[in-house]
């Protein structure tokens, strides 16, 4: 199960990491990164996709100002549900888009 970035609108924001869309959810961890997509925005804000193994999950991040310790949204989902994360990642894009 793949995720293709034309199901995502970014609204404007600038991908900087994009391994979300290479990797197999279904297939062996080995291959994801921690890091799995980051999109900045010029209002200060970032949106974050990371995979956290021993978790076996997906964290969906809004960071303002790269306060990393305290996020404006997290969220976690796991690494099957594919339909959960887009949903995440979406609800995210709104929240970053609001300011």
């Amino acid at each position: 199960m793949t995720i293709y970035r034309n199901e995502i609108d970014f609204k404007g924001g600038r991908i900087t990491d994009d391994t979300l869309f290479i990797v197999d959810l279904d297939g062996p961890v080995d291959y994801f990164d921690e890091d799995m997509l980051f999109v900045d925005y010029t209002n200060g804000y970032a949106l974050d996709v990371s995979f956290h193994e021993s978790l076996n999950v997906f964290s969906v991040n809004v960071i303002f100002e790269n306060n990393w310790e305290n996020p404006v949204y997290k969220k976690n989902i796991g690494r099957h549900d594919k339909i959960g994360l887009l949903a995440f990642i979406k609800e995210a894009i709104e929240i970053v888009v609001r300011g």
